[in-house]
């Protein structure tokens, strides 16, 4: 697979890790109902993010060649991906302590021994496949090339069209999604009516998605919608305009044609809601896709994206954690645990979510913590999260220390320790960093160790809250007439 992306190797603390035996590994709960490039995306994450740390342990090492190898087969099997391949099987002798792997395609000529047993578990490719998916994509890429070349000459454009959306799939099936982008933006340039632009939109961001990439989710998100709306007007998916002059096969007809244009309407703009919950993640606006993912559930779910981007149960997952982490109390109760469609996404591996949300909404921040912690291992092995495993379980802890607070008017620092079932001196340090930062407004009393809180100032709270919602209405605002103008 090209290395297309601009993210910088994620950073984190792989001790965690070390509490997952790799043969004992719920590996069907991993990877749920994922299938095809979203499922080797899903796993040979871990092989790459365990093997861009510094020292990783064996128990790492070995976690990592087991993902390896389950995704081994699938690539030969699902893609043409000969890149992919080699960058895995390098993996392999990479946690196996062999020699360095080479990156080179040029250098690796077609190994003899492969045809010995289990020969790729010890870091040796299978070069009589690779040869042979090369040949077979060069061979595609010549057929569309002619193909594309008649309908040229003879200005046959939805035959163009076509052909550049089959050189797009073909790009994506050997791994290359910078020159399926191409192919996407060669047929836009052929399109013809809205309904081919909103096609195009969701193949861009299922393809981009599915190799976890959201470089180019922005705006194609908002072409898309842009699109939707011209294909099917909000006002025409409402209810079916009916007259007294109209018979009853019109009338039928109108009902029809309301029915399908609020199915479509519902159905593109829950993908529409996957991207953005995704990209709100990437970019850390937490609260964003908290909601973005958490509608999903109650729109009817995934449809024919379940698996092929991301799963029901992950979207579970996903939504919880962030709800946590932006929340309060009563919003998380709201959002999660009052959802009869949130109970319905949890299967019977992660019971421990929903324990995890109780304890949290039941202000036993000990408990939920602890949770929190068994939990950190899913988080870093999940694409999704892995890069901010670290700031949201932060930012959950802060705003479990803040609801705590909130209802008292003073707190002994000895007592929130018990609670979070901390050192005294760590909640100490805690609470002043809470104090300084102005999550709470409060005194910290450093000898008789009580945090005093301070009266709000109602008047000022008035003018400040009056002021952001005059932004907010003014950014919203400005949002709508650039639409518009769109």
């Amino acid at each position: 697979m090209d290395v297309e992306s601009s993210k910088a190797p994620v950073k984190v603390s792989l001790a965690s890790l070390e509490g997952i035996d790799p043969d004992t590994f719920n590996w069907n709960a991993y990877v749920g109902t994922y299938k095809g490039r979203a499922l080797i995306t899903r796993l040979t994450h871990i092989p790459d993010l365990i093997l861009s740390q510094p020292d990783p342990s064996p128990n790492a090492l070995k976690l990592a060649r087991v993902a390896a190898l389950r995704a081994i087969p699938l690539i030969k099997e699902q893609t043409w991906d000969h890149a992919l391949y080699l960058g895995v099987v390098s993996q392999i002798a990479r946690t196996l302590n062999l020699s360095k792997p080479t990156t080179s395609d040029e250098a690796m000529d077609i190994d003899t021994s492969y045809g010995k047993k289990d020969a790729e578990a010890e870091g040796t490719p299978d070069m009589n496949w690779v040869q042979e998916v090369r040949d077979k994509e060069e061979a595609e890429n010549n057929r569309l090339s002619v193909e594309l070349n008649g309908y040229a000459a003879n200005l046959i454009k939805e035959s163009i069209r076509l052909t550049h959306l089959a050189q797009a799939e073909l790009a994506l099936k050997a791994g290359s999604l910078t020159e399926a982008l191409k192919a996407f933006n060669q047929a836009r340039e052929n399109c013809s009516g809205a309904a081919h632009y909103v096609e195009l939109g969701l193949a861009i961001l299922q393809g981009s998605l599915q190799f976890n990439e959201t470089g180019v989710v922005p705006g194609n998100t908002h072409k898309t919608a842009a699109s939707l709306d011209r294909l099917h007007p909000v006002k025409e998916a409402g209810d079916a305009p009916v007259s007294s002059t109209m018979t009853r096969l019109q009338v039928l007809q109108s009902r029809n044609k309301a029915a399908r244009a609020a199915e479509a309407r519902r159905t593109v703009g829950i993908k529409l809601r996957v991207a953005r919950g995704i990209l709100a993640i990437n970019m850390r606006e937490y609260s964003h896709a908290a909601r973005e993912l958490g509608e999903v559930g109650e729109e009817g779910g995934l449809g024919d994206w379940e698996g092929v981007v991301i799963s029901t149960a992950d979207l579970a997952f996903l939504t919880a954690i962030l709800a946590l982490a932006s929340g309060t109390r009563d919003y998380v109760k709201r959002v999660l645990l009052d959802r009869p469609s949130f109970h319905a996404a949890i299967d019977d591996s992660q019971a421990w979510i929903l324990d995890l949300v109780r304890a949290f909404v039941g202000a036993h921040y000990g408990e939920a913590l602890a949770i929190l912690r068994k939990a950190e291992p899913y988080m870093i092995l999940n694409p999704f999260l892995a890069a901010h495993t670290a700031d949201l379980l932060k930012k959950i802890r802060q705003r479990a220390l803040v609801q705590y607070i909130a209802p008292f008017s003073s707190v002994r620092i000895a007592q929130m320790a018990a609670a979070f079932e901390t050192a005294e001196d760590a909640m100490v340090h805690e609470v002043c960093q809470l104090a300084e930062d102005g999550s709470v407004q409060a005194r910290v009393d450093l000898v008789d160790r009580v945090l005093t809180i301070k009266e709000k100032d109602m008047r000022a709270e008035a003018f400040r809250s009056a002021l952001e919602g005059g932004r907010k209405i003014t950014a919203d605002t400005q949002a709508n007439v650039f639409r518009m103008r769109l």
